[in-house]
């Protein structure tokens, strides 16, 4: 599939930390783009990528599934 084990993992934090943290690298990717600095722009879209995969795999039936069943117990 098209989700990681780092997606998946961070996918279980709490949404506003992941929309906090999404927003964030997106300034963070900016500031890098703005700059010309390659090495930061790589980082930044790696830590943009991250956030950005695992705010979509929560809408995924199988996370839905996977923090059902989490938080139910079974």
């Amino acid at each position: 599939m098209y989700f990681t084990n780092k997606n998946k993992k961070m996918a279980r934090r709490p949404y506003d930390f992941l929309a906090e943290g999404y927003d964030a690298s997106e300034i963070e990717l900016k500031r890098a783009c703005k700059s010309g600095d390659k090495k930061a722009m790589r980082s930044a879209m790696k830590n943009h990528h991250d956030f950005e995969y695992a705010l979509l795999y929560r809408l995924t039936p199988e996370s839905k599934k996977e923090r059902k069943r989490r938080y139910n117990g079974k």
